[in-house]
């Protein structure tokens, strides 16, 4: 039997020393290698301070930029240099990254009051958790913290420090910055808090959850007071400016989002990439740090379609709609689902669903557009093709119907046999015209011509506004107008039509698409009085369910499906259905 030599442990605590000391080192080499590449030092998101309008000059959302590291000219607020300083590290100018004066003041007072009232952490010990470590509490995270720590603290000056501590730091409500902070709980820029509403935001450091003012109002006001209270006595305030603090009201910004978008974070993600692809085609906007982002989204109308997302049922089921102006592209409604607060996924234009029967009218359009008459006949029959044998709805068959009828009923045979005749290429190229197959490559086969390939709400919308515009295609986009906070750069954004069909072929192709409306599949959207074109869509077992529509100079998409692609027990006719609800709605309609 082995006996463990004590002595020897006992007499060897340099070995010890030495390998947590390198340990550290292998971390903190470990760190540096990593320094570069760190997203969250080197990148911001948004390089400008943004104010998003809707199309009546509305604020849908505004957010101040993220500080930028490198640039000395770009300074902080000296009133949130104060309050953070005094809240969470009032030797910060003073220490190398690591305050052993303010620890031992930190055990202290602990100790005193029988709980943890104040962190021992600096702000730059802060920062080195934020961008390279996390809180586990252990000493090898507490050995690393520290040696980063003087890392940070040799690399930067106080003042970068300061500009990542603030970049990064969590405030809670899902807040990361004093940016984003300053937007949701007070709806402004950083430079129009107010000396009390920065006192609250830094009394928010220590415990976000713990103090935030929407659950507990009373103690988020009592740390803001101690905040008031540190600047003062550290004679960053007068008197005079404590007391107007003190007795300011504090009104936070609505946070359960009625009327506002703030919380939609996939609308506004959209707008500002689409912003970013304007900015970085116009060079005098790439040195503008405040941009005015005027949008073409209809407040009241997007309201009307995020309150209509909640009626889609069961509560599980998602919902997208997109609504486009279709003589000038601009898209006045947006919404990718039920709950875009927290699921930040794009239903609009990210994913890609089956069409079902809403790519139908690609073929159609390429027979009339080939000569083909709306009375001419096919014969509606079981067909196979090889060993592929489409069913038609409920297994109906028609024998000799127009190609008028056979689209109202939605057959699955005629437009195979439309796509035989003319040539999977000339399909593909018809749809490649309308903005579809580009999400996923469609290839030559018969279910491509009933909808089997993929593609987005965003894209197939867009191909049923070119028919309701006489054939003219136009990209949807959301931005009208971005110019500078002084008016001195502005570029407006118009697009310029291609017509891809003749006036005459798109005027039949909406024949087509009224019959559907008034006689076929989607007469759950018919509206008594407005003329409405239409397409339903359903993928298979019904797992994804459309319509798409026009009237007076608009065309809506609705989408309903589970993300997990799940099967449904509803029915086209229930997108067919909500999009009448939405257009009843912002045309002010009476509906049966």
């Amino acid at each position: 039997m082995r006996y463990f030599n004590k002595k020897l442990f006992i007499g060897k605590p340099t070995v010890f020393i030495f390998l947590s000391i390198s340990i550290s080192i292998f971390g903190l080499i470990k760190a540096y290698t990593n320094f570069k590449q760190s997203k969250k030092l080197y990148e911001i998101p948004n390089s400008y301070t943004y104010e998003i309008l809707s199309s009546d000059n509305k604020i849908i959302s505004r957010l101040s930029r993220k500080f930028s590291i490198f640039d000395n000219e770009d300074l902080i607020p000296s009133s949130l240099v104060n309050a953070f300083i005094s809240s969470e590290d009032r030797r910060f100018f003073e220490h190398n990254g690591y305050d052993l004066i303010g620890l031992i003041r930190a055990l202290r007072n602990n100790l005193k009051s029988g709980s943890i009232k104040e962190g021992g952490s600096t702000i730059t010990q802060q920062v080195a958790r934020l961008i390279f470590l996390n809180n586990e509490l252990n000493i090898q995270r507490k050995i690393n913290e520290l040696l980063i720590s003087l890392f940070l603290e040799i690399k930067y000056s106080k003042n970068q420090i300061l500009k990542i501590y603030l970049n990064n730091i969590y405030l809670g409500a899902g807040a990361y910055g004093i940016n984003e902070a300053s937007q949701v709980y007070f709806g402004k820029l950083i430079p129009e808090l107010t000396l009390s509403e920065i006192a609250l935001l830094a009394g928010l450091a220590p415990a976000p959850s713990i103090y935030s003012p929407y659950e507990n109002f009373d103690l988020a006001i009592k740390n803001r007071n101690k905040v008031l209270s540190l600047m003062y006595i550290n004679g960053y305030i007068s008197r005079n400016n404590y007391d107007k603090a003190l007795a300011e009201k504090i009104t936070l910004h609505d946070n359960d989002g009625k009327g506002e978008f703030l919380k939609d974070k996939v609308l506004v993600n959209f707008i500002l990439n689409e912003a970013d692809r304007i900015i970085k085609s116009t060079k005098s906007f790439k040195t503008q740090k405040h941009l005015i982002i005027k949008t073409s989204i209809n407040k009241r109308w997007q309201n009307i379609a995020q309150n209509l997302s909640l009626l889609a049922y069961p509560n599980e089921i998602e919902f997208a709609l997109l609504s486009i102006e279709s003589n000038n592209g601009f898209i006045r409604a947006f919404v990718s689902g039920k709950k875009n607060n927290i699921n930040e996924f794009n239903r609009v234009s990210s994913a890609i669903r089956p069409l079902g029967s809403t790519f139908k009218i690609i073929p159609y359009v390429a027979a009339l557009s080939n000569g083909f008459n709306l009375n001419d006949i096919f014969n509606d029959v079981e067909t196979c093709w090889q060993d592929y044998c489409p069913k038609n709805f409920s297994n109906r068959y028609y024998g000799e119907i127009s190609l008028l009828d056979s689209f109202k009923v939605s057959s699955n045979i005629v437009p195979i046999k439309i796509t035989e005749e003319l040539g999977f290429i000339k399909i593909i190229d018809f749809a490649n015209k309308f903005g579809l197959g580009y999400k996923q490559k469609l290839e030559p086969s018969y279910p491509l011509a009933i909808g089997a390939y993929g593609d987005s709400l965003f894209n197939i919308t867009n191909a049923f506004a070119t028919l309701n515009n006489n054939g003219r295609f136009l990209k949807a986009q959301i931005i009208e107008e971005i110019k500078s906070r002084n008016n001195k750069h502005i570029v407006k954004n118009l697009a310029v039509p291609i017509l891809i069909i003749s006036p005459e072929v798109a005027s039949k192709a909406n024949i087509m698409l009224e019959k559907v409306v008034l006689e076929g599949s989607g007469v759950a959207a018919k509206i008594k009085g407005e003329k409405i074109l239409g397409k339903t869509g359903t993928s298979d077992k019904n797992r994804d369910l459309w319509f798409i529509g026009s009237t007076r100079k608009n065309t809506t998409g609705i989408w309903l499906g589970f993300d997990n692609n799940g099967e449904t027990k509803l029915s086209s006719g229930s997108a067919a259905y909500l999009w009448k609800l939405f257009i009843s709605e912002i045309y002010k309609l009476k509906i049966d």
